[in-house]
């Protein structure tokens, strides 16, 4: 059976675009008050966005599962490198802008996103862009 959920979406930076870098990565909150240590406890919800409540990035809980480049016209990178919540810097993927241009959408579990050169070293994309992510309000996600 298959359950349907309504789907956020936001409207992605990249991973530079701010400082601290920006992550989309979940983000385990805890709501158990009565310890001292609020981190020993499995009451917890994931949230995208910083380590506190208040850092919440949009209204939904799960974590972004689709990335839809929506428009890279004006950018001047050339590649994007992408990692997800099980990547690291050393095994993330990187895209040719052009490939990315033929598979707009790329369903993963998103971490964060640069842009870079042919070799991963980042750079600025070098103009505006337009890129969602599309989540669900449940954890873990099922699409």
């Amino acid at each position: 059976m298959n359950q349907l959920s309504a789907t956020e979406i936001l409207t992605l930076s990249h991973a530079s675009s701010a400082s601290p870098e920006v992550s989309y990565a979940p983000v385990w909150i805890s709501t158990d008050k009565r310890i001292p240590d609020p981190e020993k406890t499995t009451m917890k919800y994931a949230q995208i966005g910083g380590p506190l409540a208040s850092d919440k990035i949009g209204n939904a809980y799960g974590p972004i599962y689709m990335v839809e480049f929506v428009d890279l016209s004006a950018v001047s990178a050339t590649h994007i490198k992408i990692l997800g919540i099980d990547n690291d810097e050393l095994n993330a993927p990187i895209y040719p802008i052009s490939y990315i241009l033929d598979n707009p959408k790329l369903y993963i579990w998103l971490d964060k996103f640069e842009f870079t050169d042919a070799n991963g070293d980042t750079v600025a994309p070098g103009g505006d862009y337009t890129i969602f992510g599309h989540r669900k309000r449940q954890f873990p996600v099922q699409y």
